[in-house]
């Protein structure tokens, strides 16, 4: 009869030294594709969400396992699945992302005394629905950061970066800034023009709507102070469908025009990333003839600052979901 012997130190250290291989044969990138596909479980939305290619983000995931040595995915035709083990590894890698980012917030606190502060420059009627999950995530990294906002269309924000008024900028442009201006600028996210109305409205039947189809309407929009090139574009596709739009409310407040659509006193026009959570009885149709608004993220080039380059690579990353949730339901 074979004799079992107790484990030992040898056994124990090469234990050890077995751990420490798999350490150094795992990228910290490929835990992030983990979590984000451990969240979504859906490979192409998760290859979305980590900008990268699906094959790409699959052979990430097959390193990982072979690395670790266990599956954490279990695929069936287009269904996927944690298995037990990768529901602990999901598990775990959220106690270590968060420890991780706590330990990034002490190191820059200790590098610098300075009250962590973000300046953003934005419109706050387009209601951009990525920015409070985005402002979120980072107190939970920065208790006490302090955002400032300024109340600036995209086209005030290329001087208020100069100037070091704000950090960020975001906004719909209308010419983008100058190669040689110091400004860098890239899209994040893109709404195409809707109209919001009673679900028994007459064009709600209509699966998308031209401008022409407004002619007869009340409009509820922005006042042109707000965002005035937006106003101006609006109304000069009116006018080449052969009318002048009747806007019978203005407003600063996008959830004041959903309101007064939804009792009927006019159509609300607007992006569609403005009115991702309707109420009910209310629902928006695409103005089809009319340009996408494309909303660009602004900072400056040369830009150094560890706080504000983490929150565009955040902001982007909600807006990128924003984004898939339109592209499946508008």
């Amino acid at each position: 009869m074979a004799i079992v012997q107790p484990s030992s130190p040898l056994t124990a250290a090469g234990a050890v030294i077995a751990d420490e291989d798999v350490m150094r044969g795992i990228e910290l990138r490929q835990l992030r594709y983990f979590s984000i596909l451990a969240q979504e479980l859906h490979f192409r939305k998760a290859a979305d969400l980590a900008f990268i290619t699906q094959p790409a983000l699959s052979q990430q995931i097959s390193k990982l396992e072979d690395t670790v040595g266990v599956t954490l995915f279990a695929r069936d035709g287009r269904k996927v699945v944690l298995t037990p083990a990768g529901v602990t590894l999901h598990r775990e890698l959220d106690k270590m992302f968060e420890q991780l980012q706590v330990a990034l917030r002490r190191t820059r606190e200790a590098a610098s005394e300075r009250e962590f502060r973000l300046s953003i420059g934005m419109v706050e009627y387009t209601n951009l629905p990525f920015i409070p999950p985005a402002l979120v995530r980072m107190q939970a990294g920065y208790p006490g950061l302090k955002v400032q906002r300024h109340e600036m269309h995209a086209g005030l924000q290329f001087e208020a970066l100069h100037k070091d008024i704000i950090d960020v900028g975001i906004g719909v442009p209308v010419t983008m800034p100058a190669a040689d201006s110091g400004i860098k600028a890239w899209p994040i996210l893109c709404g195409a023009w809707v109209a919001v109305m009673r679900a028994d409205h007459r064009l709600a039947s209509q699966p998308g709507l031209t401008v022409a189809d407004l002619a007869a309407e009340r409009l509820i929009f922005f006042e042109r102070p707000v965002v005035p090139h937006l106003h101006d574009l609006l109304v000069a596709a009116c006018k080449r469908a052969g009318f002048c739009p009747n806007f019978v409310y203005e407003t600063q407040q996008s959830q004041m025009g959903v309101s007064m659509a939804g009792e009927g006193a006019g159509l609300m026009l607007g992006a569609a990333y403005i009115f991702t959570a309707l109420p009910a009885g209310v629902t928006m149709r695409p103005i089809t003839d009319l340009a996408p608004l494309a909303v660009h993220l602004f900072t400056r080039a040369a830009e150094q600052d560890a706080l504000i380059t983490e929150f565009t690579e955040i902001a982007a990353e909600e807006a990128r979901r924003i984004q898939l949730f339109l592209d499946a339901n508008c």
